[in-house]
């Protein structure tokens, strides 16, 4: 079958390949390009020169994928020992559900590209069919060693796998493969987000008023124990000045309140900052805290917004295949 012979037909063969129960090497690499943040990721490399072919644009040597069910998000990439060159051959990269026999359960989503276009496809698969939904999906590095593929579509969101193989095969018969990638562990990871409420439009200096702390789990496994900090500003004096929280689960949320005093002196406005931390997971926000005084007794503004700026600490997957996935700062 040739990829002009319809492109379902051909497509949906070679993704059904998510089937074959080969386990990598999972060995050392170098940092290639990284795949952008999800709630579950899976990376890992592949020896050189395992290929059934002998060309080295057949040969992959690493993998990942990236996926955020919440917003229907799937990214990933393929890395071959050269470019394809004048031997190309069809990639599929997909994620799906373990099963006794390898990475082969439905439903599963993931992209199909030949090694050696500038385009590629998504599929959701929701039985060994072939049926479901899908359309173009976005490809860099077409023709080169490291391509990566990326998609979000709604059609996408909600599902919940668990493992990750990549294959690269022949185009024009989808049984024969010459590498892959895989079983990979698909991990889900905690993402954390932190913000100030209830963040009066003003306050009096030298009162005390009590602002909110809410702390997200917004990720898809538990945090481990939450730490809040509250960073030294001039003016501004908070109390605690750190406070500890339970493990957050996939989903949850932890509140908190800090007493919060503006020095009586001074003018114009300080700012809050707040820092939630759990292991390697870090999320900030910030609020301005807007001084006058007093007119008379009781007198100490109503409530506002933050007008804050919020920073959070997610996972992304690469192809390093050592680390599993790296760490990035991003706004939440």
């Amino acid at each position: 079958m040739t990829r002009a012979a319809g492109e379902a037909a051909a497509i949906v063969p070679r993704t059904v390949l998510i089937g074959l129960a080969v386990i990598a090497t999972v060995g050392a690499g170098l940092l290639a390009a990284p795949v952008a943040q999800g709630s579950y990721f899976g990376t890992a490399d592949d020896p050189s020169g395992d290929s059934s072919d002998p060309s080295p644009g057949r040969d992959l040597t690493a993998a990942a994928l990236s996926y955020d069910r919440r917003r229907g998000v799937l990214e990933g990439a393929v890395r071959m020992q050269a470019p394809p060159g004048q031997a190309p051959g069809y990639v599929t990269l997909f994620a799906g559900l373990r099963t006794a026999t390898g990475c082969d359960g439905y439903p599963a989503l993931g992209f199909g590209s030949a090694s050696d276009a500038f385009s590629a496809r998504w599929l959701r698969l929701d039985d060994p069919s072939g049926a479901g939904p899908r359309g173009d999906a976005r490809k860099r590095g077409g023709d080169t060693a490291v391509q990566r593929f990326s998609i979000t579509d709604p059609q996408l969101a909600g599902l919940r796998p668990n493992c990750v193989i990549a294959t690269l095969g022949n185009p024009d018969d989808a049984t024969a493969v010459y590498d892959a990638v895989g079983p990979i562990e698909l991990v889900a990871r905690p993402e954390l987000t932190v913000e100030l409420s209830r963040v009066p439009t003003f306050l009096v200096g030298g009162r005390t008023r009590q602002i909110t702390v809410t702390v997200r789990n917004v990720g898809d496994a538990a945090t481990g124990p939450v730490r809040v900090r509250y960073a030294l500003a001039r003016g501004v004096r908070t109390q605690p000045r750190a406070r500890s929280l339970p493990s957050i689960a996939a989903g949850g949320r932890r509140t908190t309140k800090v007493a919060v005093t503006l020095s009586a002196r001074g003018t114009g406005s300080a700012r809050l900052k707040v820092r939630a931390t759990a292991g390697p997971l870090e999320a900030r926000d910030d609020a301005a805290l807007n001084r006058r005084r007093a007119t008379k007794p009781g007198t100490g503004g109503g409530g506002g917004g933050g007008g804050g700026s919020h920073l959070c600490t997610r996972y992304q997957a690469d192809l390093s295949g050592q680390t599993g996935g790296s760490l990035i700062l991003v706004p939440c």
